[in-house]
């Protein structure tokens, strides 16, 4: 990937942390203001963190694609059903037909780093010329740096951080 990569995440350390939220919020002001953000964030309940069971929001239409399968209660495994995962990401292979000002990708995490969930939409946004903001689990930071090949920014989990990141890639 080239150093022109607008490509960056808010890096979280835990699911307590409402970055789902923050995802939400700052597309809503954005497309307030008339930059249009779109893509794909979670779900939130209405403490504005995840929602259980997972689903993931299209941040333009408001539909809601689950993306969790019920293994009972007893699993240990994950619940990401891959099936609901590739219909959302249709919203995303949407965006390079009609590119937003700014791309939403919900995660950068296990799935991508084995080549699957949204990976190839990342890619295909990014080619496209469109940049794109996601959110990555810590222990996940490394993985996230090859991926980026060193271009992608890591964002603190700061509200102004984001905007200011965000502000300084429209003006470009």
């Amino acid at each position: 990937m080239n150093a022109k990569l607008n490509l960056a995440a808010i890096i979280y350390d835990n699911d307590e942390q409402p970055v789902d939220g923050m995802l939400h919020s700052l597309a809503a002001r954005m497309n307030r203001r008339g930059d249009r953000v779109a893509g794909l964030a979670m779900a939130l309940n209405e403490q504005g963190l995840r929602r259980e069971p997972m689903a993931l929001q299209d941040l333009e239409t408001g539909q809601e694609y689950s993306i969790a399968q019920n293994l009972g209660k007893a699993s240990q495994s994950c619940c990401l059903d891959p099936h609901g995962l590739a219909d959302a990401t249709s919203v995303l292979r949407a965006l390079l037909k009609q590119p937003p000002r700014l791309a939403v990708v919900n995660r950068f995490g296990q799935q991508e780093i084995d080549g699957k969930g949204c990976r190839a939409e990342f890619l295909q946004l990014l080619d496209a010329g469109i940049p794109v903001l996601t959110v990555v689990k810590r222990k996940f930071l490394a993985q996230w740096h090859e991926f980026g090949g060193g271009a992608a920014v890591d964002l603190p989990f700061s509200e102004a951080a984001v905007q200011q990141w965000c502000d300084k890639v429209l003006q470009r």
